[in-house]
């Protein structure tokens, strides 16, 4: 996929010249590689601050990609291994966590982009009635037939949704590969009953955690910020309820809520945050990173926890023993 972005000459790929967020028109480069070191563009729109892939694979090409190849080459087989069921496990408990003040007895929840099924079989665990979607194959199967979960194949365009349906939807780490944001913001609006919310999590732009030549990746399409990620909420016809950050400010999350009433959008422009945006990722440089306590302390981590791992690994294999161990952690 990576390649399909070498040239915006090359009619595999799709130049964009509106911001998803403010409809502005001006971007400025920000970087020419992804994280591997592969041609991508990276732009900041001088609007709102919104950082973007562009040009960027055709949306028949994107479409094709994460049914088939994503989740192979992110995580190097067709369906979760129990290693990976472990992980995502792990990181489940820690989103219902984050899903607890939304959540009511037998609330009806909607996870989108569900991958293997981890935070629904934990919801589940929980006695909330959940179900999911999920556009790969082979994971979307895992769900569905190795741990018996109601998930949908596909992308949210074609999932059959009854409209007013939802308590609460979810998109843990999804809007940042969708081709349109917002309308798939004004989507999951839908699916909502009127007061019913939705919790959104994607990488957050302005963090300074990782080493700064991490930062784009190419699938993510997008990259938000805490300013923009409720701002493309907004201007999807929701009200912004609270917006915070991991403990690392890794990642950045938005709690939106479906209103009872419509209210007309205004204009979607952040005056001054692309002047923060484009500085901070200017000024994150390697040296200035060397220097900080996180390119020690992450590895720390990571060891403790494979360490962790391995012990679980060690005694259990099968999914649903892994998920019901990490379903007995809720709520510790």
């Amino acid at each position: 996929m990576s390649a399909a972005l070498t040239s915006a000459s090359d009619p595999a790929v799709h130049v964009i010249t509106h911001c998803e967020v403010c409809q502005g028109t001006q971007f400025t480069t920000l970087a020419t590689t992804d994280r591997e070191g592969k041609a991508l563009g990276t732009v900041l729109c001088e609007g709102c601050g919104l950082v973007f892939t562009n040009p960027r694979p055709t949306p028949e090409a994107v479409k094709a990609y994460y049914k088939d190849a994503y989740r192979v080459e992110y995580k190097a087989s067709l369906q979760p291994s129990p290693r990976h069921v472990y992980r995502a496990g792990q990181v489940a408990v820690e989103r219902i966590g984050y899903l607890k003040p939304l959540l009511s007895p037998g609330c009806r929840v909607l996870d989108l982009g569900a991958g293997g099924g981890e935070l629904l079989y934990l919801l589940r665990s929980q006695g909330y009635e959940a179900s999911g979607i999920e556009p790969n194959e082979g994971y979307g199967e895992f769900a569905r037939t190795v741990l018996g979960l109601s998930v949908q194949l596909g992308g949210y365009q074609e999932a059959k949704v009854e409209p007013g349906s939802m308590d609460v939807v979810t998109a843990f780490h999804v809007v940042e590969h969708l081709e349109h944001p917002v309308e798939a913001m004004r989507v999951m609006k839908g699916w909502l009953r009127p007061g019913g919310q939705l919790l959104v999590e994607v990488p957050n732009v302005a963090s300074t955690c990782q080493w700064p030549g991490s930062r784009f990746h190419f699938a993510h399409l997008f990259n938000f910020s805490p300013k923009t990620l409720p701002m493309a909420g907004r201007m999807a016809g929701l009200e912004v309820v609270r917006t915070f950050t991991s403990e690392d400010a890794g990642n950045v999350m938005c709690v939106y809520r479906r209103p009872e009433v419509e209210v007309a959008v205004g204009a979607g422009a952040i005056p001054g945050h692309a002047a923060e945006v484009g500085a901070l990722v200017r000024g994150h440089t390697a040296l200035k990173h060397a220097f900080t306590a996180a390119p020690y302390v992450r590895p720390v981590e990571r060891l403790l926890r494979r360490g962790r791992e391995k012990k679980v690994l060690g005694k259990m294999q099968d999914p649903r023993a892994l998920l019901d161990a990490a379903a007995a952690q809720v709520g510790r």
